[in-house]
């Protein structure tokens, strides 16, 4: 009864409902495959794709002409059949055997295919012209195109079966074993079961191409999920990464601030335990690129919330491990499996009782080290993912900027205050120069390079009678036009300042100007002091005027006193006795002291007011000398003084004003006289001073030397003041007005001449005073200041 059944398989309509569930099956599993392939782009979705839309096209020809039995076309559908099959086999061999395996498996299956048809189809042919009638399923080509299909698919199963451990799917090579049985009883003149059989393989080949789409939707889920865990995860990073950013960018509150990062730290990190080191910089005068000392500023455990961190100071000579993430700039990721020796005492540092997968990120700004990141993970055993550090890294350069721009902002607000209280002092400072500058009693105008008026104060308004407000930004020669002053460049080369005198609407007004420099010594401007001296100059007019008329009007008297002291002294009007010699030559030499200080007021108020005349007469100055010193004996005998006259041989007259001199010689001997202690000597010479280039003598000089007590150095520039006088108790006990050195420079002076002082204490003193031979033309000019210089190189000073 089961035979008829599927014998019924190779008639006619049973070859057609054969092919036609064979291609509904083939065309189901194409239809999978392309379904699959358009979703994933799975490569092995398109091979099937490709694979089983080729089965479909060659089983088309097998559908329609199989049922009709065409004899002469028998050849070519058995070629399709195995075509089919072969492309069937390379569609699952080919993950296993490689794709050039595969493709070289297909091209010499179909080249003998093809090869077998082109050589069996003309046999096949003659067979038919000589027996019409007979059957292809009798000839023997039948049997090999059945053998070789039977042996592609026992090949095919075989082969799959013993890469089950690789493809991990045995039902492929169960499928083709099942289609190779099918084509062995076809092949044993069993057509009917062989077709029975293979109806159960093919079907049974699209269920595993469902299973594989569905095994590769599967896996596409699972992708799908591990992706998007993934991307769930990645985005709690970026929000946590965000988030720090946007602590750390909102506040300056240090403290707060990295509290709130370590809690977003342990939760975009699954840690048990932050910790944030920060360098101990107190007592630093620079940053290290290396700490030596770090203190914890923030420990926090998300069970725990936030710990009191330890006060004492961390130093990473003590933990190695922090030592040497500090020593390399870079994180270090470890996973401990024992916390023994220092990594107990590290873990005890920040309250861990046992370690576990650790994070230490040091945090570096521009080269250096400002503090340390440790995250550490107790409950896990898993090391950190390499994400893990580079978020780390991430935040560890976030907080180490944020830490120096809280420390840059706590260093620009201390500059900021030391500023402002530099900006007080100096407003202070400069109120207290303003209002100095309004209460001064002279008249102060500054000027800037230009010499334009910058600043003026109360009292030069009142001298000049200008309110500042007209004279400011006006040149200074324009505000004082009565002033004779000094263009701008020679007042900037002034090394002391400009002395001036001038009258303006009848007031006197005394100005002293000076260039303003600064410690470079570039000339930033100019500054004037104008002080109204009307009120001085009156006086000292009257004083003048006092002096002179008091000296003259003594002068007639001691004149006369003296003429007559000397008559008596000399015997002239008869013999004294002893004591009246004493009274007379006591009246003589104190009159003779009188008419020296009237002759010198006289001389000093005559050059004071501009009246000082010289008359000049050439002069035997050896004869003057002599004369001077021997009106001295009496007085040098007294005081036990030996003296000497040096005088040279070949000394010409010189033409001087002999009353000048003479008083000039007499002030410096009385002074050499005074100034010298008994037992010592006094010496007065004149000799002419030789030219270097041997031609005639143009200047002589004329020293007077001592032995006395000497000058000292701080007061040699002071003797030729009027009215100075020397605190030495001999010399205030000498007595005299202070006026015979500053009439000896003045009346010099008027010669054309120039005196010069050595002097040492204890050593005594030498004046030495250089005069023209000549008299000097026009009267009373100054000798040209080139020629002292080699004046002096020749007399050996």
């Amino acid at each position: 009864m089961l035979g008829p059944l599927y014998n019924l398989l190779t008639t006619g309509p049973g070859t057609f409902v054969y092919h036609l569930l064979i291609l509904l099956a083939l065309e189901g599993a194409a239809g999978i495959a392309f379904t699959e392939y358009r979703r994933t782009r799975n490569p092995d979705q398109r091979r099937f794709l490709i694979a089983f839309s080729l089965l479909v096209l060659l089983r088309i020809p097998l559908l329609v002409l199989g049922p009709q039995h065409h004899a002469l076309l028998a050849p070519l559908l058995y070629a399709l059949e195995v075509a089919s099959l072969t492309i069937m086999a390379w569609a699952f061999l080919t993950p296993v055997i490689g794709r050039r395996a595969g493709w070289l498996f297909v091209l010499v299956s179909l080249l003998i295919a093809s090869g077998l048809t082109l050589l069996f189809f003309p046999l096949w042919y003659q067979m038919v012209q000589a027996v019409p009638f007979m059957e292809y399923a009798v000839f023997w080509q039948q049997a090999i195109w059945d053998l070789w299909a039977f042996l592609i698919a026992l090949g095919t199963g075989i082969y799959l079966l013993t890469q089950t451990r690789r493809n991990g799917d045995p039902l492929t090579g169960v499928a083709f074993l099942i289609i190779a049985l099918g084509n062995l009883f076809i092949a044993l003149d069993q057509p009917g079961l062989g077709r029975i059989v293979n109806l159960l393989g093919y079907p049974l080949i699209s269920v595993i191409v469902y299973r594989a789409a569905l095994q590769d939707l599967w896996a596409y889920r699972q992708e799908l999920q591990t992706l998007s865990e993934r991307s769930v995860r990645q985005m709690q990073e970026l929000f946590s990464l965000l988030e720090i950013g946007r602590i750390l960018g909102e506040s300056l509150d240090l403290e707060q601030t990295l509290k709130r990062v370590a809690e977003n730290i342990a939760h975009a990190l699954d840690a048990d335990r932050v910790a944030i080191l920060l360098r101990d910089s107190s007592g630093e005068e620079e940053p290290q690129r290396e700490p030596d000392r770090l203190r914890i500023r923030v420990l926090y455990a998300p069970l725990l919330g936030h710990l009191e961190p330890p006060g004492e100071e961390v130093l990473p000579a003590d933990h190695p491990l922090l030592a040497h993430a500090v020593g390399r700039r870079r994180g270090l990721s470890l996973n401990p499996r024992e916390t023994v020796g220092h990594l107990a005492s590290f873990y005890a540092l920040l309250g861990i009782q046992r370690g576990g997968p650790t994070l230490l990120q040091p945090l570096v700004y521009r080269d250096q080290v400002v503090g340390v990141l440790v995250v550490v993970s107790e409950h896990s055993r898993i090391p950190f993912e390499s994400r893990s550090v580079r978020i780390c890294e991430s935040i560890a350069a976030q907080i180490a900027a944020a830490v120096e721009n809280v420390g840059l902002y706590h260093r620009l607000e201390q500059k900021v205050e030391d500023l402002d209280h530099a900006l007080q002092e100096q407003q202070k400072e400069a109120s207290l120069r303003e209002a100095i500058l309004e209460s001064a009693a002279e008249g102060i105008i500054v000027t800037d390079r230009e010499g334009r008026a910058i600043r003026m104060n109360a009292a030069a308004e009142k001298i000049l009678g200008v309110s500042r407000e007209r004279l400011l930004g006006r040149s200074v020669q324009g505000i004082l036009t009565q002033a004779t002053l000094p263009d701008l460049d020679d007042m900037a080369r002034l090394t002391s300042p400009l002395e001036a005198l001038f009258e303006m609407e009848g007031k006197q007004v005394a100005i002293s100007a000076a260039p303003v420099r600064l410690l470079s010594g570039e000339t930033v401007g100019f500054i004037a002091l104008l002080r109204d001296v009307t009120r001085e100059v009156q006086a000292e007019s009257a004083k003048r005027e006092f002096i002179a008329t008091v000296s003259h009007e003594l002068r007639t008297p001691l004149t006369a006193i003296l003429g007559y002291s000397e008559a008596l002294y000399s015997g002239m009007v008869g013999s004294l006795t002893p004591t009246q010699s004493t009274f007379v030559r006591i009246i003589h030499e104190n009159a003779r002291r009188l008419v020296a200080i009237a002759n010198n007021l006289i001389a000093m108020a005559e050059a004071e007011q501009g009246r000082l005349r010289l008359n000049y007469i050439p002069t035997d100055l050896a004869l003057l000398a002599a004369e001077v010193v021997e009106t001295f004996i009496p007085r040098m005998k007294e005081r036990q003084l030996e003296w000497r006259l040096e005088i040279a041989d070949d000394l010409p007259l010189v033409e001087v004003d002999p009353v000048r001199i003479r008083q000039v010689l007499t002030n410096l001997v009385s002074n050499a006289v005074k100034f010298t202690y008994p037992g010592g000597r006094i010496t007065v010479g004149v000799a002419t001073v030789p030219e270097p280039d041997g031609g005639s003598p143009q200047f002589c000089r004329i020293w007077v030397q001592d032995t006395g007590i000497g000058i000292p150095l701080e007061e040699q520039s002071r003797i030729w003041e009027r009215f100075y006088r020397s605190e030495d108790p001999l010399r205030a006990e000498a007595g005299g007005l202070g006026l015979g050195l500053s009439i000896v420079r003045t009346l010099v002076d008027a010669h054309g001449g120039r005196i010069w002082l050595e002097s040492a204490p204890g050593k005594g003193s030498t004046f030495t005073i250089l005069l023209p031979l000549c008299r000097p033309v026009p009267p009373s000019p100054q000798v040209d200041e080139d020629v002292y210089p080699t004046i002096e190189r020749a007399l050996g000073l």
